[in-house]
C-alpha cells in the first residue's frame, strides 16, 4: 500500500534509525511516521473494531502515545494510530477502510511535530499487544498492508482466446464499467489471452452510480479539501448514460474515493441530494 498515493509523506520509516531525541544510532522505530498536514483527517488503513480511543494512559499498552486509536483487524493484529490531535471514534465501534478515525496531531511524548505514528502489532491482547521489545511486537506496516490487500483481492480471471470483457462481466455478475475501473483498462474492446483481470468480490465492495442526467461532476485530489476551486477535473455521466465506480474509501461524510481513467484516484462529493447512489 503506497502511503504516498493516499497523500502522506513518510518522515521516518519502520526499522533502525538515529533516535531523533537522544541521537543514538541504530535504535529501532516500531512504526512509520506519516505526514499530511496538521489536523488533516486520518482514514483507517483497514477495517475492524476499535479497541482503544482516547488519551494513551500508562499501563494500557499505549501510554505516552497521546490521543490514540487502536483497531483490531480480522487477523487480530492491532493497528495503532498515535499522536492524534483528536479522535473521531469510540471503543467497540466497527469501522471500515477509509473511515475517518481522527485528525493528525502532535500529542503525547517523544513528538517532534505534527504527524501520524502508525504501527501494526502482532497481537491485539493483552495490553493491546504490547511487549517491551519494539521489533518483536510489531510488523513492517507497508509489507503487512500490501499482503493484507493482496489476500482480499485474490479473485482473478485469466483471459482466454475469444473472450470479451462483456462476456467476462456477465459470467461473474458484474459490469464492464466496473472491470474497466478496477483494472485501469483504457480500451475495453482490447484484451489479450493470458491477461489477468481482477474481479470484484474478493472483499465486500460498494459501487457508486452517477446519474446520466449530469454533464459536469467535480472530482478532487485526495490530499486537498473537496471544495470548489480544488477540482482536478470533471466527469460527464450524461455522455456515457451514467457512470459506475467501485468505492475505494470514505475519507469523510458524503465523500468517497474512486479510481478514474482520466484523473486517477480522486475524491468525489456524493451527498444524496446530488442524485448519486451507493450500493
Amino acid at each position: 500500500m503506497p502511503f504516498e498515493k493516499l497523500g502522506y509523506h513518510i518522515t521516518s520509516p519502520y526499522g533502525y534509525r538515529t533516535d531523533p531525541f537522544t541521537r543514538e544510532k541504530n535504535t529501532f522505530h516500531d512504526g512509520i511516521d506519516l505526514v499530511k498536514s496538521h489536523k488533516a483527517p486520518i482514514g483507517a488503513f483497514v477495517g475492524g473494531v476499535v479497541l482503544y480511543a482516547g488519551n494513551g494512559v500508562s499501563g494500557t499498552g499505549v501510554g505516552g502515545y497521546g490521543n490514540v486509536v487502536v483497531i483490531q483487524d480480522k487477523n487480530n493484529r492491532a493497528h495503532v494510530y498515535a499522536h492524534l490531535d483528536s479522535v473521531a471514534v469510540q471503543r467497540g465501534q466497527a469501522v471500515g477502510q477509509g473511515d475517518i478515525i481522527g485528525r493528525q496531531g502532535a500529542t503525547g511524548v517523544r513528538v517532534t511535530g505534527s504527524h501520524l505514528h502508525y504501527e501494526v502489532r502482532k497481537k491485539s491482547s493483552p495490553s493491546l499487544g504490547w511487549v517491551n521489545d519494539p521489533q518483536a511486537r510489531t510488523l513492517e506496516p507497508t509489507k503487512y498492508l500490501n499482503d493484507y490487500y493482496a489476500a482480499e483481492n485474490t479473485n482473478v480471471y485469466v483471459v482466454r482466446t475469444g473472450d470479451t470483457l462483456s462476456q467476462i462481466a456477465k459470467a461473474h455478475n458484474t459490469t464492464v464499467a466496473i472491470l474497466v475501473q478496477l483494472n485501469g483498462i483504457k480500451n475495453p474492446n482490447l484484451i489479450i489471452p493470458g491477461q489477468k483481470i481482477k474481479l470484484p468480490g474478493g472483499k465486500k465492495t460498494q459501487t457508486l452510480y452517477l446519474p446520466k442526467s449530469e454533464s459536469s461532476w467535480r472530482v478532487y485530489p485526495t490530499n486537498v479539501a473537496p471544495v470548489i476551486g480544488n477540482e482536478k477535473g470533471f466527469l460527464n455521466p450524461k455522455k456515457f448514460g451514467g457512470l459506475q465506480y467501485e468505492v475505494l474509501g470514505k475519507p469523510q461524510a458524503h465523500v468517497v474515493t474512486i479510481q478514474t481513467q482520466d484523473f486517477g484516484r480522486v475524491n468525489i462529493y456524493v451527498h444524496p441530494s446530488t442524485g448519486a447512489v451507493i450500493k
